[in-house]
């Protein structure tokens, strides 16, 4: 995809704004919560606070590059002419991007509580300022590189080499996911365990169905709703009682 924005005016305005919202840009939604997230940090933990600075500035250079790459860069010819979606689809676009523009100045401290009291949310600018401007350094980075086609990003490519390609592969993390699931646990304990279930589990419930059936349908004969045999049955047990307890009082 490239220049879209021509084609797709309310689709790009929205897009824009959700990423000025993700790399926590003011007054966008995104700056306020992330002020939160980072004074926490900075409070409880100071490693996971500068990572947290990290991670903004390359938030903020991704989606960026996202929306150059989609919405300016270069000049895609396409078979078929793109156009806006309907508006089943752009309202709620317009509406998601008024609200990432507007609900930051939204008290809601005061209104959703844990305990039924209001909270005070402070912007720490002394926190906020640093990471707004990490995530502007992130963006003209991205603006530098994508904005319009340069041959810079392939230079950077082929000069980190063997990093690059491991970062595109996301550092084989698939890979290796699929050989510990399907080359280890697929195979040396799923499978087993699988038999044993189909095998000795199903094949006992089934046997001891089958056993139950088996003997079922043989003694059903004596349940035929006929009296006279049921007297028979009766008499007949009877008298195998009384014989046997002669027997026994006799020894």
């Amino acid at each position: 995809m490239g220049g879209l924005r021509k084609h797709l005016p309310i689709t790009h305005i929205t897009f824009l704004v959700a990423c000025l919202a993700i790399a926590g840009i003011p007054p966008f939604s995104g700056f306020f919560s992330k002020d939160e997230i980072l004074v926490a940090a900075f409070e409880s933990n100071k490693v996971l606070f500068l990572i947290e600075y990290l991670v903004a500035g390359l938030t903020a250079f991704y989606m960026f590059r996202l929306y150059y790459n989609i919405f300016w860069g270069k000049q895609t010819v396409y078979h078929t002419t793109p156009h806006e979606a309907p508006a089943t689809m752009t309202l709620p676009l317009i509406f998601l991007a008024i609200a990432s523009a507007t609900t930051g100045f939204i008290p809601f401290s005061k209104f959703v509580t844990s305990d039924g009291l209001p909270f005070e949310t402070i912007t720490e600018w002394g926190i906020a300022i640093p990471s707004v401007l990490i995530a502007l350094v992130g963006i003209t980075i991205a603006t530098i590189l994508y904005y319009k086609p340069t041959g810079i990003p392939s230079k950077m490519t082929h000069a980190l080499g063997g990093f690059y390609k491991s970062a595109y592969h996301k550092f084989y993390f698939d890979e290796l996911y699929q050989f510990v699931t399907h080359k280890i646990i697929f195979r040396y304990i799923s499978t087993p365990i699988a038999w044993f279930d189909r095998h000795i589990i199903d094949a006992t419930m089934n046997g001891i169905a089958n056993v139950t059936n088996r003997i079922s349908y043989s003694i059903k004969g004596l349940q035929s709703g006929q009296l006279q045999k049921y007297a028979y049955v009766f008499v007949s047990g009877v008298v195998v009682l009384a014989i046997i307890f002669i027997y026994l009082l006799k020894y």
